[in-house]
């Protein structure tokens, strides 16, 4: 319909025109846009206004349904092409076909609805219907779940469904899925179905009910008080045009054998070259070079006759791209072009994510208790321990003068009478009083940790009655200088439940979705609440009045997916009550639900850079995914194309990102926001975000110009790129759209790669669906999973499996191979008891004696096994669910 529409715009080029328009869609000039559209710059004052009066036009054409007979009206009136669903898919439908659909719709019959059910359906049915009598005759719904052979030859088609039919073998290229079209539908419904004409059964009739007016022309038939006469012996034109291009497949068949056994010559020839001069001592550049002039010295004589070895290249080539078309065009005195020219193919790309950002394993705070706090790292069962050993950099309080791994010193006041006093802490500004060795990476040293006092002393500076529940912290912490957090944070993530980052923040991954438009009914807030934030008029300059209305998003403005929104409500609680309770400020978010998030600034961060960009939430989405600005996703320096990216709130990253608690391996530094763009400068992104198409839509001299298949650059001037933009608002602000929709959430929140629960069922469903699209090989499909997805993972799972480690799960040494005892036969270390305080092992002979368990486990090695055995060996019929146990 767009190039339809574009193509209509140029012709609607005077009043008069624009009446006859009217006149032949039974509309009045009120029903359509104002202005005449196809008046040329020259003619219009105003370039702006002509724009839009263009604009409006074209989106008013591409919503019309003509029936065929305003369609035909228009096409010989204004000279366009004809729009779907009068054209049917021509290139998909094989030309030694044709004559026997000919022959079909000779004696097919027209006849009026009898149903008015069906009358909403896409395409639009037209006011009368195509029956073939008999077309679906034997339709058995059965075949459509047999696998096709691997190997289909014309030959091989037999008791097929509708009438008898006798068609050739294809005359170039083999097309396996239309043969076994052919074979499930037979000729009358398999046509139907490769030309895209709407279709249903009724009994063992076929009915057309949608572009079968456009076929008839097409093929030299004229419709006369529902009798179909053939005005055009179009039957003989396709027989000619077959027997042609089987000459032409015959000559070229014939050059080919020619230099099939011009080549083995010239094999033979090089070969006896190459060994000669081997044996001569010949370097490998020489050997090469002798083989090579040996093989040339055998002329190519060329094709017997050139001229006709040239035409039956053209008619070739002519057929490959074109098609059943040129005769087509000749047969009819309407324009004609194909209305899908080209398939574009497309694959699974990776599973949406809208989830925290957890570490593995998840922790609270980033306060190191070693084993103490057992396999889940409880800080409640460290602190029964009273005290605990673990590597911590020590640092020098400025004001008592003690050693404190704390940024602030942990150490308890005295009173007068020298007891300590709980909740009191010295709170001194503490420092490494020397510097890091040269041959060492961390400062850690194995240092004694009050652990319950310092519990203590948080939960009364925090005015906690008791520690949260399953407060989890770290076993060991890998930054340079080791310094822990403060144990008042982790409680309060806990309190909250929020997982805690490496680098201190509390993050949440969404898949990058670009988006420039939105309405505010799509992201769950209020037009009255967006005016506030500065969208004050619609796309289209109108004040913004109403939920409906079309906005263009901001640049640095998110989209955060809705199952998102309480869990930044609890963020945004955790921040507010560690302003109050431990830095003793005011709480700076006070939300209650996520409507009073709406305004507030983020950080969002991708995985592989070091620098966040600023942004700013003003709407939730029912998606897996969050809602940005091609540029903003860019300035990421993500190209767009469903990556995963964090976001964090603001203030949580300016109170508890530090980069002294970053991991000082490799690597470390990546994934942290150590710098932070403010402001987005869109010469400063990606190009590929450069390449975004801003236009409205396209003009008729790019749709024209498409035909010869250019190379993209020498169209690209034809095309609103944002490159071109550049150095100007329009950069940033005023991008366009060619399509709408009712809604940005519209569609599956999930895809079902996420929401089937085992690998079985997940191959079930890829094996149907490729089976139901008869552009793809399903065995083609199978043979590639198992190949590039199955076998490489199980040969790496039982490399890793055959490889692994042992674990200890009482005091997590690991070991390489088992011990012969088959439990831990570490030293035990004692604790809060004499030497054993300081990590000095008891008597010789006190083993762990903990349990062994494997690293690697037998389920990841097995796990592909039973589907790929099942795929393997069941290839007849396709997969289906109570075929396929999980068992």
């Amino acid at each position: 319909m767009d190039w339809w529409a574009s193509d209509l715009i140029e012709e609607l080029n005077s009043p008069q025109s624009v009446e006859e328009f009217c006149t032949i869609m039974a509309k009045s000039k009120s029903d359509c846009p104002s202005g005449v559209p196809g008046l040329t710059k020259e003619q219009f004052s105003d370039t702006n206004l002509r724009f839009n009066v263009r604009l409006q036009w074209h989106r008013f054409l591409v919503t019309q349904q003509p029936t065929w007979a305003q369609a035909r009206a228009i096409a010989e009136k204004f000279k366009t092409s004809l729009p779907p669903p009068h054209n049917p898919w021509f290139l998909d439908l094989p030309i030694e076909w044709v004559p026997q659909l000919i022959s079909l719709l000779k004696d097919a019959k027209i006849e009026s609805f009898s149903n008015e059910n069906d009358i909403d359906l896409m395409p639009k049915r037209e006011d009368r219907s195509l029956r073939i009598t008999g077309g679906v005759a034997n339709w058995n719904p059965a075949i459509m779940q047999e696998m096709p052979p691997a190997d289909l030859a014309i030959a091989q088609i037999k008791n097929t469904p509708g009438p008898k039919f006798s068609v050739e073998d294809f005359i170039f290229d083999q097309k396996p899925s239309a043969l076994w079209t052919l074979q499930q539908h037979g000729i009358a419904k398999g046509c139907a179905l490769i030309l895209g004409l709407a279709h249903h059964h009724d009994g063992d009739d076929l009915i057309i009910t949608s572009g079968w007016s456009a076929l008839l022309e097409s093929l030299g038939f004229a419709v006369e008080e529902n009798k179909i006469i053939n005005i055009v012996d179009s039957k003989l034109m396709f027989e000619d045009k077959i027997a042609k291009l089987k000459l032409a497949a015959a000559v070229l068949a014939k050059e080919e054998s020619r230099l099939e056994e011009l080549e083995k010559e010239r094999a033979i020839q090089r070969i006896s070259a190459e060994t000669n001069a081997r044996q001569q001592g010949k370097s490998i550049a020489e050997t090469d070079e002798i083989g090579r002039i040996a093989a040339a010295s055998i002329p190519d004589e060329g094709p017997k006759d050139a001229k006709k070895y040239l035409a039956s290249q053209i008619d070739r080539d002519d057929y490959r791209v074109d098609g059943i078309l040129p005769i087509i065009k000749k047969i009819s005195k309407l324009r004609w072009h194909h209305s899908a020219p080209v398939r574009i193919g497309c694959r699974m790309g990776r599973p949406e994510k809208s989830a925290p950002r957890v570490m593995n394993p998840m922790a609270h705070t980033l306060f190191p208790i070693d084993l103490t706090g057992g396999n889940q790292r409880l800080l409640t069962n460290a602190a029964d321990k009273q005290d605990i050993r673990v590597q911590l950099g020590l640092r020098t309080c400025n004001t008592c003068g003690k050693k404190s791994p704390m940024l602030s010193c942990h150490h308890r006041k005295v009173n007068d009478y020298g007891e300590s006093m709980p909740g009191e802490k010295c709170g001194g500004r503490t420092e490494f009083k020397k510097e890091l060795e040269a041959n060492r990476r961390r400062r850690g040293e194995i240092t004694t940790v009050p652990i319950s006092s310092m519990i203590e002393d948080a939960m009364i500076n925090l005015g906690l009655e008791r520690v949260p529940n399953n407060v989890k912290c770290m076993k060991k912490i890998a930054s340079k200088n080791q310094t822990p957090e403060a144990l008042e944070k982790g409680m309060l993530r806990a309190k909250y439940d929020i997982p805690v980052f490496r680098d201190g923040t509390v993050r949440f991954d969404m898949s990058d979705v670009p988006v420039t438009h939105f309405k505010p009914k799509e992201i769950e807030v209020s037009w009255k609440k967006l005016v506030n934030l500065g969208y004050t008029h619609d796309y289209l300059g109108n004040e913004l009045t109403s939920d409906d209305q079309m906005l263009e998003l901001y640049p640095q403005d998110f989209i955060v997916a809705k199952n998102a929104s309480d869990y930044f409500v609890r963020t945004a609680k955790f921040v507010d009550e560690l302003l109050t309770r431990y830095y003793g400020l005011e709480a700076y978010y006070n939300v209650t639900n996520a409507d009073d998030l709406i305004g507030h600034l983020i950080c969002a961060l991708a995985p592989h850079t070091s620098g966040g960009v600023l942004s700013r939430i003003i709407g939730w989405a029912d998606c897996s995914g969050g809602y940005a600005h091609p540029l903003f996703h860019a300035s990421k320096r993500r190209n767009c194309d469903g990556d995963e990216d964090a976001i964090m709130l603001l203030m949580d990253g300016l109170l508890n990102f530090s980069r002294e608690i970053l991991p000082a391996n490799r690597g470390g530094q990546m994934d942290a926001p150590l710098v932070l763009t403010t402001r987005l400068n869109p010469t400063e992104v990606d190009k590929e975000a450069l390449n975004v198409d801003s236009g409205w839509y396209y003009e008729r001299d790019f749709y024209e110009a498409t035909q010869d298949c250019p190379h993209p650059k020498s169209i690209a001037n034809r095309v609103d790129f944002v490159e071109r933009r550049l150095e100007s608002i329009a950069a940033v602000r005023g991008y366009g759209f060619t399509h709408d929709c009712a809604s940005i959430s519209t569609g599956p929140s999930l895809s079902a790669y996420k929401t089937l629960d085992t690998m079985i069922d997940k191959m079930n469903g890829q094996l149907d669906l490729g089976h139901r699209l008869r552009a793809v090989d399903v065995r083609k499909v199978a043979s590639s999973v198992i190949r590039s997805h199955f076998l490489p993972d199980l040969r790496g799972n039982l490399n890793a499996f055959a490889r692994q480690k042992v674990r200890c799960l009482k005091c997590g040494h690991s070991y390489r191979r088992m011990p012969i005892a088959g439990k831990c036969i570490q030293q035990s270390k004692a604790s809060n008891a004499g030497f054993g305080s300081l990590g000095i092992s008891k008597s010789q002979g006190d083993l762990c004696n903990g349990n062994l368990a494997l690293t690697v486990s037998e389920g990841a090695v097995r796990k592909y096994i039973k589907v790929t055995q099942h795929v393997m060996e069941n290839m007849v019929l396709i997969p289906t669910p109570n075929k396929m146990s999980n068992g």
